[in-house]
């Protein structure tokens, strides 16, 4: 599998980032992920931290390729929410940390995502969006409905809120799930509200469909860190460039060096720590399947 990819994720006019990014390659399988911590309750950097780890743990797990995308990502979210409400409570002194999330797995030509709160993928293709995740807030519920426009979504007083998240109370949140098959040149996106709220859509649209992808990505969080200054939100933005399903692995960025030697060094793990994490993760996902 040929692709290229590339993320940036800025502090923006804040005083802590809450934004957290993730990019793991495999010579068969991607996986990409943002998480927004949410501001309005306590610890969402230990929120979006945790969630990233956690689906990262759960992707290095897979020592072949995924047989079902969608239920490893039902799987892996569910376990990255028990995982960070149980952070929130064994911190000193307990939280109820939230996060929103989108993640999605590329594996051969086909991509599965799924999302939890407003955090979002888009697919393009020559110029044009093909789809993008829709938000699990009050807006975009009214949007559907019809009462209001796409314009007035990033005006509207309920813009902030958010009806879906990773953390908070125990019960897993009801996830959206989306299956594209990619074709040679299209380009998912995955970013956080600090971006698509402060870019008009055209903008994505108009990002070039050839070249360097690492360019093109840190000029549209550029230009959405100016648009919003001098309150702009951390801004965090995950790339993928999708070229064919045969040829090895590419990046155009130095990441991926440090991504395969996380992979070897979680392969190189003690044995028995290994056996423990895994009868723990066993636990997490029976007490997902419990609380429903």
């Amino acid at each position: 599998m040929k692709v290229l990819t590339s993320f940036t994720n800025r502090l923006g006019n804040r005083s802590s980032n809450q934004d957290r990014c993730l990019v793991l390659e495999r010579s068969d399988c991607v996986l990409l992920a943002v998480a927004d911590g949410m501001g309005g309750h306590a610890r969402g950097d230990l929120a979006a931290e945790t969630a990233v780890n956690s689906l990262s743990h759960s992707f290095l797990s897979q020592h072949e390729a995924v047989a079902e995308p969608g239920q490893f990502l039902k799987t892996a979210l569910e376990i990255a929410h028990l995982e960070t409400v149980e952070a929130g409570r064994t911190s000193t002194p307990p939280v109820e940390p939230r996060t929103t999330c989108v993640v999605c797995l590329v594996q051969g030509n086909q991509a599965w995502w799924a999302h939890v709160g407003d955090s979002r993928l888009y697919l393009l293709r020559s110029g044009r969006l093909v789809t993008r995740t829709r938000d699990h807030t009050p807006v975009e519920e009214l949007l559907q409905s019809g009462v209001i426009e796409e314009h007035e979504l990033i005006t509207h007083p309920l813009r902030n809120s958010v009806s879906r998240c990773l953390g908070g109370a125990l019960r897993p949140p009801e996830i959206s799930f989306d299956h594209a098959e990619l074709e040679p040149g299209d380009t998912l996106l995955l970013c956080s509200d600090g971006l698509w709220s402060a870019l008009p859509e055209q903008k994505l649209l108009d990002m070039p469909a050839s070249g360097e992808l690492e360019s093109a990505v840190n000029e549209l969080t550029d230009e959405a860190e100016k648009t919003s200054y001098p309150h702009s939100d951390n801004i965090s933005l995950v790339g993928l460039r999708w070229l064919s399903a045969a040829d090895p692995q590419t990046s155009d960025t130095g990441a991926s060096a440090g991504q395969h030697s996380e992979a070897a060094a979680a392969e190189g793990k003690d044995p028995l720590q290994q056996a423990i994490d895994d009868i723990n993760r066993a636990i997490l996902d029976y007490a997902s399947e419990m609380k429903k």
